[in-house]
């Protein structure tokens, strides 16, 4: 799942070396844990301080689990360099992903950075918190952001007078990338500490707090027709979009705990920042690098091409020459003839005959030279017309490839549909359309147990589940399919039991099989589970069957839909 996704603007003067030097190496040498023990100390002993990224465009470096991958170039007048660094926590077994993409022009550097973990062994949704390598790209390399001419850890604190300061951070003003939390003033306090919410989301959010309740009255003389946050609300503000206001009080955990309300403005950033669409993102750099691998590509093709044509012009010339060289012999070859039959008649000209003989073994030896030579330009003529064929093969699969990912970008941008950002576990399914079904399932068991007062904050999510159940028809459908089928195996285990005819053709739809074990007892299980976590027993005589089969019923339903 992710964690943080963000976006900012960074100096365009800043060398890929400094870079590398005052952030990334220095966020890996000083990450440490509660003991003071560095995470990452392996990893750190292996990286260079220095990398020259003209000579070593690309690198990978990694320890025991923790790894650095890197990838610089340069297309369309735009440097681009990409930092993955994956690390797997021991004891959670959770793997973390950071990702840094940058894209320098001549006059910004667009920064993303993107937080991923996985729930791992502790199914618990892990504590977000910033990324330090975000502090250090601000500290040493920030750009502002639109209006706002710093990002800054401590909070913005508006004074009564800055009644226009605060209309444009709440209206969007200040043409700032950021989106900013607004804390209100009640008439004692806030509902968070400014200073400890601004440290928190020091890169991916502004925090301005209300100095006293004196502000929020001139506000509602400017506001008349807009809802803002006020007396301790908390709003949460972007360009062009309407304002999220939620106050502490709203749910029970935050008054109580108000570190899960920090928490959960990090969700409430996320949510939004995942629907905006930034300047630059990952996605972007990973185009980019898809059409600088095509051009080079191409760049080789074309010098291929080239090539080639040079060599069909080297073997023309030498054909030419082969050709004149044989005519040339050709003509002696008649020159000798003539010479022969008249030294029969002219022994006073033998000494001619002989030069000529000479003449003519001299052209001879010249004459297989030349075929030699246009032996070996016909031999290079086939090497380059087969890398000819090579390159354009390659040519071929990256332009399918290309295709492939337009279409299928093409596909998921179908207009009114939305997809959730679920990904599957890593165990693949033991029937057809079970994770599916079981999502289906959960949903229809929560729907009735949401209460639906007309003064419950929860009638939302009855509302939500429906929407969802009427937005997927197709996959409750296959739901209602297999929970019908898996009424006919439980009818056919609690009567006849799972090894009768009924009972192993209703099995066999949802790839179950009976297996021996032990004392002679069936053992129930999926076909693909390579881990053979039984189901059920099968009883194997008539006494268990008679008392079993109720028991046997609801073990194997149970595995396969709540």
């Amino acid at each position: 799942m992710q964690l943080i996704r963000t976006s900012f603007n960074l100096r365009s003067d800043m060398p890929w070396d400094e870079l590398y030097r005052e952030c990334i190496y220095a966020w890996l040498g000083s990450s440490k844990d509660e003991r003071g023990k560095r995470y990452y100390e392996h990893l750190f002993r292996k990286l260079p301080r220095d990398i020259d990224f003209d000579e070593n465009p690309f690198g990978k470096f990694e320890f025991a689990g923790d790894k650095l991958e890197y990838n610089s170039f340069s297309w369309k007048l735009c440097d681009y360099i990409g930092f993955t660094f994956t690390t797997k926590d021991a004891v959670s077994g959770r793997i973390w992903k950071t990702q840094i993409a940058i894209k320098r022009t001549e006059e910004h550097a667009f920064c993303f950075v993107s937080l991923d973990c996985d729930l791992g062994r502790d199914k618990r949704p892990p504590r977000i918190a910033r990324p330090r390598v975000i502090e250090l790209l601000l500290t040493n390399f920030q750009d502002g952001d639109g209006a706002i001419d710093e990002i800054k850890r401590q909070a913005h604190i508006l004074e009564p007078s800055e009644i226009d300061r605060a209309k444009n951070a709440l209206t969007g003003g200040l043409r700032n990338v950021l989106p900013i939390v607004y804390l209100s003033c009640s008439a004692k306090t806030h509902a968070l500490m400014p200073s400890k919410v601004a440290e928190s989301l020091f890169g991916v959010a502004h925090v301005f707090a209300e100095q006293n309740p004196m502000l929020r009255d001139r506000l509602a003389q400017e506001f008349t027709d807009k809802r803002i946050p006020q007396g301790g609300e908390i709003g949460i503000c972007y360009t062009g979009q309407p304002i999220t206001i939620f106050n502490r009080f709203d749910v029970v955990d935050w008054a109580e705990n108000p570190e899960t309300l920090v928490q959960d403005i990090f969700l409430k950033i996320l949510k939004a920042n995942l629907s905006l669409k930034f300047n630059f993102t990952w996605d972007d750099l990973l185009a980019a690098r898809e059409s600088y691998e095509n051009e080079l590509v191409e760049r080789e093709r074309v010098e291929k091409l080239n090539t080639i044509n040079e060599m069909r012009e080297e073997w023309l010339q030498a054909r030419q020459a082969r050709m004149d060289m044989s005519c040339l012999v050709e003509k002696l070859m008649n020159d000798l003839e003539r010479v022969t039959a008249e030294r029969d008649q002219y022994k006073d000209e033998h000494a001619k005959y002989d030069s000529l003989k000479r003449k003519y073994d001299n052209c001879l030896d010249e004459r297989n030279t030349w075929e030699s030579l246009a032996v070996e330009a016909d031999e290079k003529r086939e090497k380059a017309e087969e890398e000819l064929r090579d390159a354009r093969e390659q040519l071929h699969q990256a332009s399918t490839k290309t295709d492939a990912l337009r279409q299928n970008l093409n596909s998921k941008n179908v207009k009114g549909v939305r997809y959730l950002p679920l990904v599957l576990p890593p165990e693949s399914e033991m029937y057809p359309n079970e994770y599916m079904c079981q999502l289906v399932r959960i949903l229809t068991l929560a729907l009735p147990n949401v209460p639906t007062t007309d003064k419950s904050p929860r009638v939302r999510t009855k509302s939500f589940i429906e929407d969802i159940l009427a937005a997927n028809a197709d996959a409750v459908r296959t739901f209602n399919e297999y929970d019908a089928k898996k009424r006919e195996l439980e009818m056919a285990a609690r009567q006849e039991g799972v090894q009768s005819k009924d009972g192993m053709r209703v099995a066999k739809f949802f790839n179950m099989e009976i297996i021996k074990k032990g004392n002679n007892h069936g053992k129930i299980r999926f076909i693909n589970d390579a881990q053979e976590r039984f189901l059920g027993t099968e009883a194997s005589s008539g006494s268990d069957s008679a008392h079993g089969g109720k028991n046997e019923a609801s073990d194997v339903t149970k595995a396969m839909l709540w």
